[in-house]
């Protein structure tokens, strides 16, 4: 199904442009480790009796975070559009049974009974039949 040699030409014609979008992935991890954890906040408010988790959630969700946020719905909203496109897709090297073709046959269509005599070949390719064999012993 999957050719192999064909995916590997194309590999190290791309292979520069992985690299630096690998490196730019890795500065910015880099960069949201050191600079996000280094700094402390002094100020934390105090947890409220009657405002709870899900509500804050959804505050900072749809405030400070609102652009990440439709960006990660945005990401995912296409992924599962090329998830479905790829799986929809015809494919020409592909076997494909067809069950509204199958159910239409009759049998007579798919087998043809042909009688023959049984008879049994042997090395030295003179036809021997089963009554001249000594009892026990194999062709």
């Amino acid at each position: 199904d999957i050719k192999i040699d064909q995916a590997r030409e194309g590999f190290w014609g791309y292979l520069p442009v992985a690299a630096a979008i690998g490196v730019v992935i890795v500065l910015e991890m880099a960069a949201v480790l050191f600079r996000g954890f280094l700094t402390i906040d002094a100020h934390v408010p105090a947890a409220s009796a009657n405002i709870g988790n899900t509500k804050e959630l959804g505050k900072l969700i749809y405030t400070q975070y609102v652009y990440a946020f439709e960006i990660a719905a945005v990401i995912l909203l296409v992924a599962i559009v090329a998830a479905v496109a790829l799986t929809m897709r015809r494919r020409k090297d592909s076997k494909h049974f067809d069950p509204a073709k199958a159910a239409k046959v009759k049998s007579g269509d798919r087998l043809r009974i042909v009688r023959m005599k049984a008879e049994s070949a042997r090395a030295d390719g003179i036809a021997a039949s089963a009554a001249d064999q000594p009892q026990g012993t194999a062709l």
